[in-house]
């Protein structure tokens, strides 16, 4: 197999050649760009595939497919209302993450004045019409969040453990130290009681972290030219600052001081009960927006998604950072990046045999491209099946979730029944445990629903209330809104 590659002039896709003779087009998206949705269905109108495989799992596309019959444009409905019981029932089940995930999509969509995942509505309107089948190539959201919570668990427990570590390896030498008054080195086991204490390892890593730990080293080394890392600043307002201006250099805002400073604006007045968002504010950041997804997207179809990618990282970094999880990016690489790429890549090489000749259209995010690309000649292995279906699943945990339940009931009803006020004391540390975080998800969730709403609110009057693309039958296709505003 080999994965020719074959571009037109607006540069919106690959090609790659199939055993059976088909030609699979995958086209580089971004999810909140018009460009995009244009794109999708020009190419599937002209080269009339046998088969439309999207970066959907179903859930996803029947969500999407209520939005627009809803005339949701942006998804702001799905935010709002949430009760004091939804937040928390959110919070304990890992509900948390997809729902600051699909706020950000909302906030980004509106902003950009773009439905997210408008390409996949398109794609599929367009794939109907001339009767093509279609394929839903990703993997369920709900096993990407079980997996990404799952390896970010691990990582972060082998990353706390190195830096203790560090930590004691630190003291001892400071204990050791001639100016410490302690002399010698802290190899001398004899001042220290048996081995140093920098050697000493309290609790070595499970097997199940070892393993996690090589799965991750295969995942860098499959990649090595981009390891994920932090970026050019910590995560804090000043890093998070440094690392926008350096994208927006790089995808060609005019005015980057400008448009922070519109940003800061937007949600200062968004988030203000009292504020109103301004559209000149809105305008400014769309401009800037525009111009940088679109130029990271041609840069990632053509096999550089070192931009796209660290856009969108930051994105799935900050719905965990407000989810109130770790940010792991190893774990972020692995799940949402590596892993989605063998995924799509073994649906696409699936859809060319099955299509026997004929062409097969492929709608993916443009940071997928690359990867699809270079796993694309392992992709008809079975072996690469194996690990595929071993993807798709949620990792299993150590022990049994139920037993754990039920050994936990059992105990806490023994302390019940035998000694209440301990037990009434236990319920009420746990409940002043959990109070702030759970107070912490509330306010957040809270929050961002009403400036999403808000947010929405402000650009439907902007662009006097037309669908994002027009009003294609469906309007879902190119054009539309007003120039009002500019």
């Amino acid at each position: 197999m080999s994965a020719g590659r074959e571009e037109d002039n607006n540069n919106s896709y690959v090609v790659l050649q199939h055993p059976s003779g088909s030609k699979v087009y995958v086209v580089g998206t971004a999810h909140v760009s018009r460009k995009a949705v244009e794109d999708v269905v020009s190419l599937i109108q002209r080269v009339s595939p046998a088969t439309v495989v999207l970066e959907l799992d179903a859930d996803r596309e029947k969500k999407l497919l209520e939005q627009a019959e809803q005339g949701d444009t942006y998804g702001v409905k799905k935010l709002q209302g949430k009760s004091t019981w939804q937040i928390v029932k959110m919070s304990l089940s890992g509900e948390a993450l997809p729902f600051f995930m699909s706020t950000a999509y909302t906030i980004t969509g509106a902003l950009m004045g773009t439905a997210p995942g408008g390409e996949f509505i398109a794609a599929d309107e367009a794939a109907r019409a001339i009767g093509a089948q279609i394929v839903l190539a990703d993997r369920e959201q709900d096993a990407t969040m079980a997996r990404l919570q799952y390896y970010t668990r691990y990582l972060t427990r082998q990353d706390s453990r190195r830096q203790a570590e560090t930590r004691r390896m630190h003291e001892m030498m400071d204990r050791t130290s001639p100016s410490g008054g302690q002399g010698g080195f802290p190899t001398d086991t004899t001042r220290s009681g048996g081995m140093p204490g920098f050697l000493r390892r309290d609790q070595g890593p499970t097997l199940r972290e070892r393993e996690v730990e090589e799965e991750v080293r295969e995942s860098q080394a499959a990649n090595p030219e981009d390891p994920w890392g932090l970026g050019p600043a910590p995560a804090s307002e000043a890093g998070m600052q440094q690392r926008l201006e350096e994208m927006m250099r790089e995808g060609g805002c005019a005015r980057p001081n400008a448009v922070l400073e519109a940003a800061r604006r937007l949600f200062r007045d968004g988030m203000d009960p009292k504020g109103r968002i301004n559209p000149e504010d809105i305008l400014a950041v769309r401009e800037c927006g525009n111009s940088l997804v679109e130029t990271f997207r041609q840069r990632a179809i053509k096999g550089d998604d070192t931009w796209l990618q660290r856009l969108e990282r930051e994105q799935v970094a900050g719905a965990k950072e407000a989810a109130g999880m770790e940010r792991s990016n190893a774990a972020i690489q692995k799940v949402v990046v590596d892993e989605r790429d063998l995924i799509l890549a073994r649906r696409l090489w699936e859809a060319g045999q099955e299509t026997a000749g004929q062409p097969v259209v492929g709608v993916v995010g443009a940071g997928h491209i690359k990867g699809i690309t270079r796993y694309w000649d392992e992709a008809g292995e079975p072996a690469t099946e194996a690990k595929v279906q071993r993807f798709l699943q949620a990792p299993a945990e150590d022990g049994s979730p139920w037993l754990t339940a039920a050994l936990t009931g059992v105990v806490l009803g023994t302390i019940a029944y035998r000694r209440p006020r301990a037990a009434g004391f236990f319920v009420g540390a746990v409940a002043l445990a959990t109070a702030p975080f759970l107070g912490f998800t509330a306010a957040t969730v809270n929050r961002f629903s009403k400036f999403a709403t808000k947010l929405v609110d402000t650009v439907d009057s902007m662009d006097g209330g037309a669908p994002p693309f027009g009003d294609q039958g469906g309007g879902w296709g190119p054009g539309g809104g007003t120039d009002e505003w500019k």
